[in-house]
């Protein structure tokens, strides 16, 4: 073989000493781009960057921009700043490769420039050329336009605009003067990640999809000028005009200038089809598509040139391929856009579009007819009137038929030829003079051109036949006489009535209209049918439903019910983060009836992260609860003996209002979408986003997914593509999407919105890298100075960014709608768009910085209008339904609303002041959590007041501490700037702080006072779906045993317990008692209410207090029963109280790890507003606890529900019940005694923080440190636990004081 050539490139000089590799610390990552000249066409640069896990340098070799040519034409580019040029023969193979720079040789740094590109046209597009890239298996037979590059001397291509090359991702067109082409610019993948692909391709093509041939010529100018280009088109001037046969596709690079006046100039393409007419001479029309409008549908009729009826409707698509080339397919449509019936018995009707180029055509009685628009750029209108027979063109044509007939006979028997065809023409002519308008106008013609074209062959008057603008005038004069209605296609339903003659009058001859012809409209098939008839019958039936009749959907019978579906995002810890629930999805189609209704119940996303700062991110507003037929049918059947009453585990399985909820009916139809009625239906949605937290969760699931695709990323080539021949597939006819609503209704919605880009102050375990929140802005600046300035001010800002707009949407009513799916979804959202631009001001006055005074306002208005309506209700009532809800209202809106705004001014105010005042150096260790509650209000005024002290408090102290801690860290950082900045910061924190810690104490207190208003009434308490799953750590994630749990129910069934007493005796009275041994009457009284209490003992009650919220779950005051005393110098009491009530343990925030207390009371002991008031016994489970058994419970009632689908019927003793269990009850143990410290020892705990911080940093990297081997802090580490003597405490703890019986059960809603 022989010996290949190479050309080698100049010497290329890469500097690794200036990378930050080895010693150097202080280099750069990434060296400027250097400039390789591979050859004419191969323009490369070379990048040399360093590694982030290997820190090894890694040198890459790449085009920025690669260039393909598939227009068929040869053409030439030329880089902005640059002198160079390069040349495109088209004929495919390797791209030309540039770099964009405004360096040219090897070795020359690469230099930013705009980098655009333009091009220029060298030859006009060749067969050869075009066809190497043209796909004819898909495309049909390609035709080349008659395009030149000059005429009449002046040249018609030029250089074109420039481009911007990394517009990537962007489709459109490029002029080079007259000719127009398509650009296209794609990002690469795989290995050339760094390139882009610029393709240039055909811009226009048109695909013929008739049977037969058609002509075309593209125009280019205004609406007028296309119209008056088309017109002369029909009568000549069609020397620009080219054939294209059927399957053939023509390639558009030019469009003929038509324009002449300063309208805005479109692009059309005018076709008429090459289909033979009745006559030689018959003038075709030409139709006018405009390609600039994509994605659209034009239909256009074709005449056959005698009766002027429609003999085909044509129909042209404009879409836009995946590459950008606008494709323009004309078809012949299987279903027309209209149908015109006429369902008269004797009337004759007449029709004419209201424009000025539209065709008059009649409908004899019982005929239709399909129709579209002869003049689709006109007027959408058509005007009816209703004509006497005798001047129908069909009652003349059977007349003039029958005088033909007879002159040919009558020439047979006379034996001569020398009669001709004028004796018909004075036959027809004498038909004329009845006298009417129409009559006095066409009397004036001389031939009936009808007679001539029946004759055999062509002559002059069969010529002169098929002009047909002779016969049109009068009769377009006819159809606007004032009998005449006009009638608009777009309206479905009852039209206006059509005056016609009645029978008497038809037959005496008078032109006068008395009678009317019924006209309504329908869509059935795809097609809107405008129908004339003699009676109601048809419009009436129609309006009635009775072509409705669904067929086989009808008989058809569907019920789907899903119980869930559960979508949870987890980390690698394992840890749930995320939780999207969706509830309850029922699809119901019952059997006889065309309805069809789909419903979800609930739908809800929750934080899934213990103590998130709103741990419900999207859920439906509580609207009531759902009681329709049906809605809260159980799987279990009660039996006969057992009282429902008696079932308190299935009292609380009432299913709220569905979330979402459509109804729709449906009719079957093979062309069309026909839904006769469609109601949808959105409850208020309430989205608490905190924005740090969603973008954590998304940065986590983006990562994760590029995590997992690395491999395939590296294995896709994205260059395939390159060379792929051009395959323009036809766009199918989209009938099928046509949908026809007649009665479409969306309910008004909500949507409470509560925004907050503040990050969290809480302090969460792996919360996840902070460059995944707002302060990335901050972090990606490579000065220090810029990053904590915009850190500053990011922080400062989110303060003002905390808003909570409430968004409510009107009602949205559409009837009679006939369009594309798409085009109704876009129609849809306009409301809803402007809607949401109106309500923009709500987001401003929303501010929580503000105290939110739009929805302080509407409080007002609320409580203020409420106090007069519904005590006014109440007074109508005779208070049968309860008194002083309008006080409360009041009180609740007005006092309460006016505190919480109040709070968050003062709390939004405090955190400002703090955020301006914090930077880099101020530490978390001592300080308070935000002033303003962000939802966590204080419990009441009292909680208020308690809370502002402690945040006063720890506020002044944080700031004293500051003093210390700022100036120890700046001085840290081991510069001037650092130690001043720290000392800057701890003096004006200490000055701030009390000022913040004031306006967080009125903050509290003010917060506590509207809570206290809220205590008149039981509010609504919003929780997860379910409590989070707890996983040790380093084990995979467990099952999802109970995906739904709301609330727990605890059934409280009886209450044992012993009370010792010392035995009161009384001496016999023929004993000698001493005086000391006397019973005085006080002492008889004290033993007889001893025996008794013991006897009688106060009533009791049970309370159960999840002691993360605080908050009781009281039972009803049950007084105890005696059961047994026991002898003895001590009484030894047993007691049973029997309660049977059920208590509803639900949390905004319930986690598995949680206690919850059951304690045991004295109906006085806890009316005590003091703090010393104790219970008589507690009993302590954990959330986890109380689980398993309601987990056991629902696997038992799973495994019923499966048996009884299995055998197709419900059993009797289908009813599972909850399993009371035993607990044991204690006495309450002392509280330790809080040890509180001084001013020092805040200080002391500061400078010890400090150190530990370091300590800990350090042995993070001493591969010696024991904490380097493992994780003691999450072990436990090495502390000791306080040696205790068991003795005390089993005296402290093991004090029973009874047992407690309860039965746990799942609440799901």
């Amino acid at each position: 073989s022989e010996e290949v050539e190479f050309l080698w490139t100049d010497p290329l000089k890469v500097d690794l000493s200036k990378m930050r590799t080895g010693v150097n610390q202080k280099g750069l990552t990434k060296l400027p781009p250097i400039v390789l000249d591979l050859g004419d066409n191969c323009d490369c640069l070379v990048d040399v960057t360093l590694q982030s896990d290997t820190r090894m340098p890694v040198c890459t070799i790449y085009s920025p921009y690669w260039i393909m040519n598939k227009t068929g034409a040869k053409l030439e580019y030329k880089i902005s700043d640059q002198s160079k040029r390069y040349l495109d023969s088209g004929n495919g193979g390797l791209p030309i490769m540039i770099h964009g720079s405004k360096s040219e040789h090897t070795n020359e740094k690469y230099k930013n420039v705009s980098r655009a590109i333009s091009v220029i046209l060298l030859e006009r597009p060749s067969d050869n050329i075009a066809h190497h890239w043209w796909d004819e298996k898909t495309n049909g037979v390609l035709v080349l336009q008659n395009s030149l590059l000059e005429e009449n001397g002046l040249t018609l291509t030029n250089w074109s605009d420039s481009l911007n090359l990394d517009a990537a991702g962007t489709t459109g067109e490029i002029h080079c003067q007259q000719f127009i082409l398509n650009v296209s610019i794609d990002a690469l993948a795989g290995a050339f990640h760094r390139s882009k692909l610029i393709s240039f391709s055909p811009r226009f093509v048109v695909k013929n999809k008739l049977h037969i041939g058609i002509s075309l010529v593209p125009l280019f100018g205004s609406l007028g000028d296309a119209r008056r280009k088309a017109s002369q088109l029909r009568f000549g001037h069609q020397n620009r005009k080219q054939d294209l046969a059927p399957g053939e596709s023509m390639v558009l690079f030019n469009f003929h200038n038509v324009s002449h006046g300063i309208e805005k100039p479109y692009r059309w393409v005018a076709f008429s089809v090459n289909a033979s007419r009745f006559g030689a001479t018959f003038k075709p029309k030409w139709h006018l598509i405009p390609v600039d409008l994509i994605d659209e549908s034009h239909h256009f009729g074709e005449h056959d040139g005698c009766l002027d009826t429609m003999c085909g409707i044509l129909e042209a698509k404009v879409h836009a391929s995946d590459g950008g080339t606008i494709l323009t397919s004309i078809i012949q449509t299987v279903i027309p856009p209209f149908r015109i019936e006429n369902r008269s018995n004797d009337h004759y009707l007449r029709f004419v579009q209201d424009d000025s180029q539209a065709v008059v055509f009649e409908l004899a009685p019982m005929h239709s007819c399909a129709y579209t628009w002869d003049s689709p750029l006109g007027r959408k209108s058509l005007r009816a009137v209703v004509i006497p027979k005798e001047k129908s063109k069909m009652n003349r044509l059977d007349e003039a038929l029958k005088q033909e007939r007879f002159n040919e006979d009558l020439l047979q028997i006379k034996g001569t030829g020398e009669k001709n065809c004028d004796a018909t023409v004075d036959t027809v002519d004498t038909m004329d003079t009845t006298g009417s308008y129409e009559d006095a106008v066409e009397g004036d013609f001389t031939e009936e051109p009808l007679l001539h074209a029946l004759k055999v062959g062509t002559g002059q008057d069969s010529r002169a036949l098929n002009k047909t603008a002779r016969y049109r005038s009068p009769r377009r004069r006819a159809a606007y006489s004032p009998h005449s209605r006009s009638y608009d296609m777009k309206q479905i339903g009852k039209q206006k009535d059509l005056p016609c003659p009645s029978a008497q009058e038809s037959q005496s001859g008078y032109l006068t209209m008395s009678s009317n012809l019924f006209a309504h409209s329908r869509i059935t098939g795809g097609t809107k049918i405008l129908s004339f008839s003699d009676s109601a019958w048809i419009g009436e039936n129609v309006e009635a439903g009775f072509l409705r009749t669904g067929g086989n959907f009808k008989t058809a019978i569907c019920r789907v019910d899903l119980e869930g579906l559960g979508l949870y995002i987890m980390d690698d810890f394992p840890r749930e983060l995320m939780a999207v629930v969706v509830r309850d999805l029922q699809f119901h189609k019952p059997a006889g009836s065309i309805k069809a209704t789909a419903r979800v119940r609930h739908f809800q996303v929750d934080a899934m992260l213990e103590n998130a700062r709103y741990p419900i991110i999207i859920q439906p507003s509580p609207i009531g609860v759902d009681r329709r037929n049906g809605s809260n049918s159980g799987d279990m059947i009660v039996p006969e003996l057992v009282d429902k009453k008696d079932c308190f585990w299935m009292q609380n399985e009432e299913k709220p209002y569905p979330v979402f909820e459509i109804e729709c009916e449906y009719v079957p139809q093979r062309t069309m979408t026909w839904v006769p009625s469609l109601s949808i239906f959105l409850s208020p949605l309430k989205l608490n986003i905190d924005v740090d937290y969603i973008l954590r969760i998304l940065g986590m699931v983006v990562d994760s997914i590029f995590k997992y695709q690395d491999e395939a990323v590296k294995n896709l080539t994205g260059t395939s593509h390159a060379n792929d021949k051009l395959k323009y597939v036809t766009r199918g006819q989209l009938n099928i999407l046509r949908t026809y609503i007649e009665k479409l209704y969306i309910h008004p919605v909500q949507f409470d919105i509560e925004l907050n880009i503040k990050s969290d102050d809480l302090d969460q375990d792996g919360g996840g890298d902070s460059s995944l929140t707002l302060h990335s802005i901050a972090q990606t600046t490579n000065s220090a100075f810029v990053a904590g300035l915009l850190g500053w001010v990011i922080n400062v800002g989110a303060n003002f960014a905390h808003v909570s707009p409430t968004f409510t949407y009107s009602q949205v009513v559409c009837q009679d709608r006939y369009c594309d799916i798409f085009d109704l979804l876009e129609e849809l959202a306009k409301p809803y768009f402007h809607q949401t631009i109106k309500q923009g001001y709500k987001v401003v006055f929303s501010m929580q910085l503000l105290g939110n005074p739009g929805h302080v306002m509407q409080q007002w208005k609320t409580g203020f209008s409420d106090l007069f309506t519904k005590t006014r209700d109440e007074v109508a009532a005779g208070g049968k339904d309860g008194v002083g809800k309008g006080v409360t209202s009041l009180v609740q809106n007005v006092v309460g609303g006016t505190f919480f705004g109040f709070g968050k001014i003062a709390g939004g105010l405090s955190n400002t002041l703090d955020a301006v005042v914090t930077n880099d150096f101020t530490s978390d260790h001592l300080k308070p959590k935000s002033a303003a509650s962000d939802g966590r209000h204080p419990d009441n005024a009292v909680d208020g007041v308690v809370q502002g002290t402690k945040f006063f408090g720890k506020t002044v102290v944080h700031g004293i501490a500051g003093v210390v801690g700022n100036p120890y860290r700046g001085a840290k950082t081991g510069t001037a700037a650092g130690v001043a900045k720290g000392v800057a910061s701890g003096a004006t924190g200490l000055l701030v702080s009390p000022f913040v810690g004031a306006l967080g104490f009125v903050a509290k207190t003010a917060d506590g006072i509207g809570s206290t208003t809220n205590l008149l009434e039981l509010g609504h308490i919003d929780a997860r779906c379910r409590p989070a799953r707890m996983i040790p750590w380093g084990r995979p994630m467990s099952d999802n045993g109970l995906s739904f749990l709301k609330a727990i129910g605890i059934r409280v069934h009886t209450v044992r317990y012993q009370k010792i007493r010392k035995r009161a005796i009384q001496k016999d009275p023929g004993e000698s008692t001493s005086p000391a041994n006397q019973v005085t009457s006080s002492d008889y009284k004290r033993i007889r209410a001893a025996e008794e209490r013991r006897k009688n003992p106060p009533r009791k009650l049970v309370s159960i207090i999840h002691e993360k919220d605080k908050h009781h779950h009281i039972t009803l005051p049950i007084r105890p029963k005696l059961l047994s005393d026991a002898p003895g110098n001590l009484v030894l009491s047993h007691y049973a109280v029997t309660f049977e009530e059920t208590l509803i343990l639900r949390s905004a925030d319930l986690q598995l790890g949680d206690v919850v207390a059951i304690n045991f009371w004295n109906h006085r002991g806890l009316k005590s507003t003091t703090t010393r008031a104790k219970p008589l016994g507690v009993c302590k489970l954990s959330v986890g606890d109380i689980y398993k058994s309601v987990l056991r419970l629902y696997e038992e009632q799973l495994c019923r529900k499966e048996s009884v689908l299995s055998l197709g019927k419900t059993a009797k003793d289908s009813l599972i019940i909850p399993i009371p269990q035993e607990c044991a009850l204690f006495r309450p143990c002392k509280k330790r005694q809080q040890v509180n410290g001084d001013i020092f020892d805040v200080i002391g705990e500061e400078l010890a923080a400090i150190i530990k911080s370091e300590d800990d940093k350090f042995s993070a990297f001493d591969s010696d440190s024991s904490e380097s081997d493992s994780d003691s802090s999450f072990l436990g580490g090495e502390r000791k636990a306080k040696e205790e003597d068991p003795a005390s405490v089993a005296r402290a703890n093991e004090r029973l004081f009874g047992s407690i019986s309860l039965s746990f059960f799942p609440i799901p809603w």
